[in-house]
C-alpha cells in the first residue's frame, strides 16, 4: 500500500512541478514566515508553498518514539534514506499507519503537503526549517478528522481470567430511631462502587480510535459481552453498574436506638484475551489487532451493624 501511495505522490509532485514553472509561481520572494498555521481535510486534504531553499540546513519534524517507527524519509530520486539526510537532497516524508497517513514533499522552490486519510479525532504536526544565518520557521499542521476506522470482526482467545477480591472499598453508613416504632434503614451499596473497563490495543496507532465494540461487563450473577458505541480504545471508562444496583440491605433500627452499618465492595478483575479486525475503507485494507479486555466490577459485599 505504501508503494502504490508512494508513486502518486511521486507523480502529482512533478506534475505540480511543472505547472508551478508554467504559471511562473517562483519569485524571489518566496520565504515563508516566521509561524504558519494551516489546517487540511483529512481525506485528499493538500496545501502548498513557495518557500526558500537557499541557506537551508536541516528539516526537522519531532515524532514521540512511538510514531517513529510509522515515518519514512525519502530522497529526490524517490529512494528510502535516513532521518539526517540533508536538507538539499530531502525529497519526502512520510507518515503511514492504518490511522493516519499524510506525505509532505519538496520539490524544487515548493512544498507539498498531502493527506490521503485521518482517522483520528485529531491529528496535528509542525515542520521546522532551520537555516544557516540562524533563522528557523515553523508550519504547524492540523489534519481533521476523515473516515473512521470500523470495527468489522473480534473474536477472544483463551479462556476468561478471573481475579477475586482484587481490591476492595470500606462504607459506612448510621441511623437514629428517635421514635417509638422500629425504623428500617435500606442501603443500595453497589451504588457507592467504582466499576472501570477498558480495551487495550496491542499496536500503539489503534489507541485512541473509536469504535463500536463489545465490552466485558458483570450483570450481577455472570460475566458477559454487552454491545457498546464509541468506545475508545486505550482509554479507562468509570462508571457505576446499570443492572444490579438496587441490591439492597435492610437493617430493622429499634425504638430509641442508633444503628451503625459499616460494608465492604469485594471487587473482581476480568481479563480476556482477543484479536479485532479493522477495517479502512480510504486504503481499501483490514489490519488484525490483538488487545485485552479489563473489567473490574463490585461482584459482592460483606456487611455488619452495631447499636448504640
Amino acid at each position: 500500500m505504501i508503494k502504490k501511495y508512494i508513486t502518486y505522490f511521486f507523480a502529482v509532485l512533478t506534475c505540480a512541478f511543472i505547472t508551478s514553472c508554467n504559471n511562473d509561481i517562483f519569485t524571489d520572494d518566496s520565504d515563508l514566515p516566521e509561524i504558519t498555521d494551516i489546517t487540511i481535510e483529512g481525506e485528499g486534504g493538500q496545501w502548498s508553498s513557495p518557500f526558500s531553499r537557499k541557506g537551508l540546513a536541516q528539516i526537522q519534524i519531532d515524532y514521540s518514539s512511538n510514531d517513529k517507527k510509522y515515518v519514512r524519509y525519502y530522497n529526490s530520486q524517490g529512494n528510502e534514506v535516513n532521518s539526517d539526510c540533508p536538507a538539499s537532497e530531502l525529497g519526502s516524508i512520510v507518515y503511514d499507519n492504518p490511522r493516519t497517513w499524510y506525505s509532505i514533499g519538496f520539490l524544487g522552490e515548493m512544498i507539498y503537503i498531502n493527506s490521503i486519510y485521518n482517522a483520528s479525532r485529531y491529528a496535528a504536526f509542525s515542520i521546522r526549517l532551520d537555516y544557516e544565518y540562524g533563522d528557523t520557521k515553523y508550519i504547524n499542521v492540523t489534519v481533521t478528522e476523515g473516515g473512521k476506522l470500523s470495527v468489522v470482526f473480534w473474536e477472544t482467545s483463551g479462556s476468561l481470567k478471573l481475579e477475586e477480591d482484587f481490591s476492595q472499598s470500606v462504607h459506612a453508613t448510621s441511623m437514629t430511631n428517635n421514635s417509638s416504632i422500629t425504623q428500617k434503614l435500606e442501603l443500595n451499596p453497589f451504588l457507592d462502587s467504582k466499576c472501570s473497563d477498558m480495551v487495550m490495543p496491542a499496536e500503539n496507532w489503534a489507541s485512541g480510535v473509536t469504535v463500536d465494540i463489545p465490552m466485558l461487563t458483570y450483570d450481577g450473577s455472570e460475566w458477559t459481552w454487552e454491545e457498546y458505541k464509541d468506545i475508545e480504545l486505550g482509554k479507562r471508562r468509570d462508571f457505576t453498574p446499570s443492572r444490579y444496583w438496587d441490591n439492597k440491605i435492610v437493617v430493622e433500627v429499634p425504638p430509641y436506638k442508633k444503628a451503625k452499618v459499616s460494608y465492604k465492595l469485594n471487587y473482581t478483575r476480568a481479563t480476556q484475551d482477543g484479536v479485532i479486525i479493522f477495517s479502512n475503507s480510504v486504503a481499501e485494507q483490514t489490519y488484525d489487532v490483538p488487545a485485552t479486555w479489563t473489567s473490574v466490577y463490585a461482584t459482592s459485599y460483606e456487611y455488619s451493624v452495631e447499636y448504640e
